[in-house]
């Protein structure tokens, strides 16, 4: 018996080394072939199995990325908001047929028309935000000028819950939900009820972009090296993430420390291509893959979770190549040895 497991514990080493190998020289090739200026991290169980840094966290300065740099992550931080109204309505604050008018008194009648279920799956019939008109002028994001733009709808791109239409506009209300329940900035409540319960220390909310004054920022630029044009005055669009604190928020995500299994697959229903938390593909009542990618100007970002093979893979950029969904095919190919 003894020899047994002395075999079985030498085959696993071996099968973990030939990965780690694997996925170091796969990545090492996409950035000898210039398409990778971020970070990368591989979990399998409770082990590391890989993790790396690439590149420049700073294009003036040159300073290298660490694995303690921090990454914008676009479109996956519309999780945060989502999860937050859920725990609320967990703790029986509110209901998902609420509708927003209950809590924000100040938006047109379109709002008593829209309920909290339908911001969750885009189908509220909200407009998208004309990002352009900000960025092309140079003039700064706020809160109170979304709000003021978002106050201009007269009326909805359809009829709630008919259609579905991706809007920034949805997770802003319910930031604002979440602030309106709880007495406590968005920021603030994250803090407590997510980033500390989720063993996430190393993340955090910005003050405003471009970053100056912030802890280990990895700044975004193209492939020419010019930063983004983006000019951001407000912390709960600014949230900033190293890929350790990202895996620790799958982890304690999926191990229903911060949400119940139940309230999970509520917010993994999708009307249009993505609900709040990405992509879940579940068969019956089993998981089967947690997928979310998230890109803002050079910013670009995916994470996943595949619960079979026990897999986190978690990869930011500061430099968009288009490639970090077919990176994470790859590595997850590497590890599982789908491919020859």
């Amino acid at each position: 018996m003894k020899k047994l497991l002395s075999l079985y514990i030498l085959m696993n080493f071996l099968t973990v080394s030939c990965q780690q190998s694997n996925v170091a020289d796969y990545v090492q090739q996409q950035y000898e072939k210039g398409e990778l200026n971020g970070n990368v991290l591989v979990v399998k169980g409770d082990s590391v199995l890989y993790e790396k840094s690439f590149g420049i966290a700073n294009q003036e300065t040159k300073e290298q990325l660490s694995a303690a740099h921090r990454f914008n992550i676009g479109s996956i931080y519309k999780e945060f908001p989502a999860v937050a109204v859920m725990q609320l309505i967990e703790k029986g604050s509110l209901k998902p047929g609420d509708k927003i008018s209950d809590y924000l008194y100040d938006l047109p009648d379109w709002a008593s028309s829209i309920s909290i279920q339908q911001l969750f799956k885009y189908t509220s019939g909200l407009p998208k935000v004309s990002w352009e008109h900000y960025v092309d002028n140079k003039i700064p994001i706020t809160e109170q000028l979304l709000l003021k733009d978002l106050k201009k709808v007269k009326e909805l791109a359809f009829k709630p819950g008919t259609d579905y239409l991706y809007s920034n506009y949805n997770p802003l209300l319910l930031t604002l939900i979440v602030e309106k329940l709880s007495g406590q900035s968005f920021e603030d409540y994250v803090q407590q009820h997510i980033f500390k319960p989720a063993k996430m220390t190393d993340s955090y909310f910005g003050k405003a972009m471009p970053y100056k004054n912030e802890v280990l920022p990895a700044i975004a630029f193209d492939k020419d090296y010019n930063l983004d044009p983006f000019r951001i005055r407000e912390a709960k669009f600014l949230m900033l993430f190293t890929t350790k604190d990202l895996y620790q928020w799958l982890y304690h995500l999926h191990s229903y420390q911060l949400l119940s299994k139940s309230s999970i697959k509520f917010l993994s229903e999708r009307e249009g291509s993505q609900s709040p938390l990405g992509i879940l593909e579940w068969d019956d009542d089993q998981l089967e893959v947690h997928h979310h990618h998230g890109e803002q100007g050079n910013y670009e970002s995916v994470i996943r979770y595949y619960p079979e093979d026990d897999l986190y893979i978690v990869i930011l950029k500061n430099q968009k190549y288009f490639n970090v969904m077919v990176m994470a095919d790859d590595i997850y190919d590497i590890v599982t040895n789908t491919k020859n």
